[in-house]
Parts: structure tokens; sequence; C-alpha cells
């Protein structure tokens, strides 16, 4: 019974709904706090956390934010992050420094063993009761990261949402909008910020960049303003730049897959080390795979393909697709309300198994 009112804690509070609203009345708030951890190069680097009331020896959640200047102060994750302080777990969300700053890269797997290791060691916390999650790209690069034999003692569940299983696959969907289960294809129209990603981060591998600088100041105001100056800055660049743009921020042009595809061929080898395709039959841990059926930034069926090979292998894993969740934002799926509360209760089902070791 103490599993079902702390699950019910936390969907109340990641969906919006009435009773949630309701329920916080009657609830002491999360202390909020900002500490900081070391990264191997010796760089300190802030990490917000979700302190429970009266707990102080507190079960842990560790929340990797993805690919999102707003970091550790994106507003879904501290949504989740209050729930689940509310439901008694000290919450923590580290701010990851290359994924703050758009981009993918293995480095952040080696910060995400540095919080782990920062988050282990604190006094507050059950040792034994520690969850991990990983949103979005930061998803499988945790998951590769719990490979590492830092993490001897490895968190008591393993946690990605919305993430990718071969990502030269999900990076060419943000351009084509195709994506595939194994079985079946499917078309999607792919958010706009899945382009933005992409060539921000692999500028320099088009046969002709112009100016990368310009490119990605102009590129990172999409992502981090909405635009706010894009009218200032494309005005300030040589006609070269602008042409360029023009041609990545066009809606799956011939000439924008086309690049797609030339900066494919040259990254092969950097996205491989990246993508649990390559690195499946080391995994020896259960995972809990959770998805947006309706997610246009990394299709839904990259957690439907990753499921299949983990099964195939015999390996344990559990998965949840959501017809509540795009991405990161709620979307609806308008079966009405017996629908919104059967989804309510697969959810709060599936959160109970995940989080049990922790709750």
């Amino acid at each position: 019974m103490k599993h079902f009112w702390k699950m019910l804690t936390i969907v109340l509070n990641v969906v919006p709904n009435p009773v949630g609203r309701l329920l916080t009345l009657y609830r002491r708030e999360p202390a909020v706090e900002t500490s900081f951890y070391t990264t191997t190069e010796g760089e300190t680097v802030p990490m917000r956390i979700y302190h429970p009331a009266k707990l102080k020896n507190a079960p842990a959640l560790v929340i990797y934010p993805g690919v999102t200047p707003a970091a550790e102060e994106h507003e879904a994750v501290n949504m989740l992050a209050r729930a689940t302080a509310l439901a008694g777990v000290r919450t923590f969300l580290p701010r990851i420094p290359a994924m703050k700053e758009v981009f993918v890269r293995e480095e952040s797997i080696e910060h995400m063993i540095n919080v782990y290791e920062a988050v282990e060691i604190r006094e507050d916390i059950d040792k034994e009761r520690i969850a991990c999650a990983g949103m979005s790209f930061g998803g499988s690069l945790f998951i590769k990261a719990c490979l590492d034999e830092r993490l001897k003692n490895r968190p008591a569940s393993v946690i990605s949402y919305g993430s990718y299983f071969d990502i030269k696959e999900s990076l060419q969907f943000v351009i084509t909008g195709r994506c595939s289960d194994g079985k079946k294809e499917y078309v999607f129209e792919p958010h706009n910020w899945g382009r933005i990603v992409f060539f921000y981060n692999y500028l320099e591998y088009l046969d002709n960049p112009c100016n990368p600088e310009n490119i990605r100041a102009y590129l990172l105001d999409q992502v981090a303003n909405d635009g706010e100056n894009e009218g200032e800055l494309y005005a300030s660049f040589p006609k070269e730049d602008r042409i360029l743009i023009d041609k990545i921020v066009s809606d799956q042009s011939k000439e924008s897959v086309e690049m797609v595809q030339q900066v494919m061929d040259k990254i092969e080898n950097i996205l491989l080390p990246l993508s649990p395709v390559q690195f499946i039959d080391e995994i020896d841990f259960p995972l809990y795979l959770i998805h947006g059926a309706s997610d246009t930034m990394i299709p839904f069926t990259e957690t439907v393909r990753f499921r299949r090979a983990l099964e195939e292998r015999g390996k344990e894993v559990h998965t949840f697709i959501s017809t509540l969740y795009a991405h990161s934002e709620i979307e609806g799926h308008g079966k009405g309300p017996l629908g919104f509360i059967s989804e309510l209760w697969r959810m709060g089902r599936f959160i109970k198994m995940m989080l049990k070791p922790v709750l």
C-alpha cells in the first residue's frame, strides 16, 4: 500500500490534473538546493537537488537531462524531480556540460559517471537504493556509462526515456521523418529541433560549411531563444551563410537530405560507439525503457527495436510506450476521460515496477 500511494503521488504530479493540484495543498514542498560535482577534468559543475521532507537517509534518483541549453533547469525534468521528492526520493538533476552546449559527445558519458560517483558517496542517501534515468539522448549515453567498471555497484534501476537504439537511424529520422520498428514503416513530421541539433553538432563535416561560428550562432538562437534574434543574426551574415541556413531549416528539402547523407558518410565512426546497437551484447542488467508514442524527435520505434533486440538475447527489459507523451511534452490521446484514466493507471503500474527498488 505504501508503494501504491508513492506511485500515485508521482503520477498525479507529472501529468496535469485537478487532483494533483489539490493534493499539493496538503503536502510540504521539497527543499531545492544547488550543489556541485567535480568532473574528471577538475571542473566544478552545478547539480540541483530536490530534498524530500523529513528524510535524512533517503533513496535517490538521478535524472540526466537531454541535449538542451536549459540543462538542470528544464521544466519537464524539474516537474518529475519535484514529484519524486514528494514521494520521498532525494532527486538529483546534474548539468552535463556538453549536453547543455547542445553537443552529443562521448565525453558526456564520463561526466555521467562523475555524477553517479558524487551521489553514491553522499551520507544523506541510501546507497542500496539509487535509480538513474537518462532523458532523450542522455538515456542511451547513461546505459553505456553503466558498462564502466567504476559503476560496479550499478543503480537499482536503469531507466531510459525517449532515447535511441541506433543513433544513426535517429538522426536520419529528424530529416526524413521515416522510421521503422523492424516490421512496420512509419512516417511522421519530424520536430524542427532535431534537424537543428544535427547540423549544430556536425556542421564541420559538410563539404562547404561556410563560417561555422555564424551558422552555429543562428542555430543556437533557434534552440535556446526560439529564434528571438534570428532576423538580426541572419541579416548580419554574408550571402553564403544565409544560403546554407536556408537549406538547413528547409523542411525535408532534397538539399537538406543530401547534406545529411554527406555528413553521415563521414561521422559513422563517431556515432557507432554511442549506439546501444553496437554494445547490446555487453548489457547484463535489467533496463526500463519509456517512450512517447507521439515523439517526433526520437521516434518510439527506437525503443521497440531496442526491446526486441534485448529479448532476442534473453536479456531482461521492460518497456512502456505512452500515448500521453511526445518527446518531453504532454500531447493528449483523444480517448476521453476513461481513456485518460486508463493511461494513468498503466503509467502508474510501470512507475511502480520501475521504481520499486527505491520506493
